[in-house]
């Protein structure tokens, strides 16, 4: 977080240096810019300045004394210059890309009408497997095609209305801790109709997290058990080495999983929960990179 001191008016304010450290408004806000920044609406000049209105949720005020405006404008650039903090140096020389390095929810709660909508928990450790598949189609179609379509119908895939009180109590034995009602393909366009109607930063910054949730799991190490587990095995496929968006092989898991039977239909592995098939993959994996080691082991001895 960036502290800012006014002295002409001995104000203290604070700008967040990153994505990870928006709240809400401002997320939306950023997300919105980003959209147009990224999509050449905007050129990063102006994407710069207007990042600062929107991050300090300052109104663009006219001051009648020439000389005050043009120190307001002075001030307001200099200030612009800490947006650079949002990006960092890409892999090619002279290049900037998004920082993307959080995987909490800042936009847990929508409410495109009267009715709120409930999105993945930190971490997406709500989210059933089908679900993240049936998200991950739709956040890829939209990084090939760039169809706003797709980024409704993303949104519409992870965001759902509550259960009712009465069904979580009437099923509390096999209530998982997952406050909306259960992931149904079917009920997706129709539902990404309403989602039109948010603000669009809001949408674009679903995308946002969902891309930042993916390159986390990419180099994601977590501890099970007392020991770390890197889930980047997962993605270091063949299939997948010309992509730049991770996962994209995961339905083609799915199948495999349901075909081998240990972990039951497709239908039951919609079910589970992502993380748990996740480690699942990765113990599978894991035990054939061990094999394959030792099989080459064999030969060289």
């Amino acid at each position: 977080m960036i502290t800012l001191d006014i002295q002409e008016t001995g104000t203290r304010l604070y700008m967040p240096s990153d994505l990870s450290e928006c709240d809400t408004r401002q997320y939306n806000a950023i997300a919105a810019l980003l959209y147009q920044l990224q999509h050449r609406e905007i050129p990063y000049e102006v994407f710069r300045i207007r990042a600062v209105y929107a991050l300090l949720n300052m109104q663009v005020v006219d001051n009648k004394s020439q000389e005050l405006q043009d120190l307001k404008m002075s001030n307001v650039y200099q200030v612009s210059e800490l947006i650079d903090s949002f990006f960092e140096a890409g892999e090619e020389e002279g290049t900037n890309i998004l920082k993307q390095y959080y995987v909490h929810n800042p936009l847990a709660k929508v409410r495109p009408v009267v009715r709120a909508y409930f999105g993945p928990s930190n971490d997406f450790t709500n989210m059933k497997f089908g679900e993240y598949i049936d998200a991950l189609h739709f956040f890829t179609e939209f990084h090939e095609t760039q169809d706003k379509e797709f980024l409704y119908q993303l949104m519409a895939t992870c965001y759902r209305p509550k259960k009712r009180w009465l069904f979580i109590k009437k099923h509390r034995a096999n209530y998982d801790g997952d406050i909306r009602v259960q992931h149904n393909q079917n009920h997706v366009e129709r539902r990404a109709l309403k989602f039109k109607l948010l603000e669009f930063g809001a949408v674009y910054g679903f995308f946002l997290l969902f891309a930042s949730f993916q390159k986390y799991l990419c180099s994601a190490k977590i501890y099970w058990q007392g020991k770390e587990i890197d889930l980047s095995i997962l993605f270091n496929t063949a299939d997948n080495s010309e992509s730049d968006i991770p996962g994209i092989g995961m339905k083609s898991m799915l199948f495999t999983l349901a075909e081998s039977g240990a972990f039951g239909s497709i239908k039951e592995l919609r079910q589970e929960s992502l993380w748990e098939i996740l480690l699942r993959m990765y113990d599978l994996s894991k035990r054939d990179a061990d094999f394959k080691a030792k099989q080459q082991s064999l030969k060289t001895t």
